[in-house]
């Protein structure tokens, strides 16, 4: 039953990456992140304390964009074996690029065939599971960029299910500062073995570079807010409500 959302998901990540040994970059960040909360919930602690180490990519080009991302998360107050790694390799492929017309009506500014796969997921920390849809990327007055993704979930140790993401970024139209406020929204559908899950993990970012001497590089300290409600589809697990100290590096 998996063959065919791997083998879907698969052409997704070849049409993005054979293009783009001949396509246009318009842009490319990759990040180093530190993050330290308190009160997750979590199956092995009432009061999960989180430290999280985040390698992260992001890039645009012609042919779409390409997002993805490795989190280390070490549960300061459990044994070392609860630890975990998870990540998570996201293209989005232009539909306007693959037609060769531009697909823009209202505030739509393209259309994408979207995959993602996902590792060290789930309750288990283990799954692999593979997603594969639409997005729709949208022009938003304020914002850099505001994206939504529509997916069909193929889960490796639950039911299938179906998803909505909402990703947006921007910075803050401040005078002499630069605050950038960015983040995600996921939801997906109850299935028979598992509850729907909502996710709302927004980040707010003070660029400190200019106060460092830093101009070959960038530096980011802010907060990072997360509310779970059902977290991994499971009803037993308290809603999460999190504030957590963030610290990004820009390479």
């Amino acid at each position: 039953m998996k063959t065919l959302p791997k083998l879907v998901l698969s052409s997704v990540l070849a049409t993005s990456v054979l293009p783009a040994a001949q396509a246009e970059v318009f842009w490319s960040d990759n990040s180093f992140s530190w993050l330290h909360g308190e009160n997750h919930s979590d199956f092995y602690s009432d009061s999960a304390e989180n430290t999280v180490i985040t390698l992260e990519h992001a890039s645009g080009h012609n042919w779409g964009g390409l997002f993805m991302f490795m989190d280390r998360t070490e549960k300061n107050d459990t044994a070392d074996n609860t630890n975990t790694i998870y990540g998570e390799i996201s293209p989005d492929v232009s539909l306007s690029y693959l037609t060769g017309s531009e697909l823009k009506f209202g505030p739509i500014n393209d259309v994408y065939l979207s995959g993602t796969y996902e590792y060290g997921g789930g309750a288990t920390g283990q799954d692999d599971n593979y997603q594969y849809g639409f997005g729709l990327g949208w022009s938003v007055p304020g914002f850099k960029y505001v994206k939504t993704r529509f997916l069909y979930s193929a889960n490796e140790s639950t039911e299938n299910d179906l998803m909505l993401s909402v990703v947006w970024g921007s910075v803050l139209p401040i005078d002499a500062v630069e605050i950038s406020f960015a983040g995600y929204i996921d939801w997906s559908t109850a299935e028979s073995d598992h509850e729907s899950d909502f996710h709302f993990n927004p980040q707010l970012l003070l660029n400190v570079s200019p106060y460092l001497g830093m101009t070959k590089s960038k530096l980011e300290v802010g907060f990072e807010y997360s509310y779970w409600n059902n977290k991994y589809g499971s009803a037993f697990l308290a809603d999460e409500s999190v504030w957590s100290i963030m610290a990004k590096y820009h390479l």
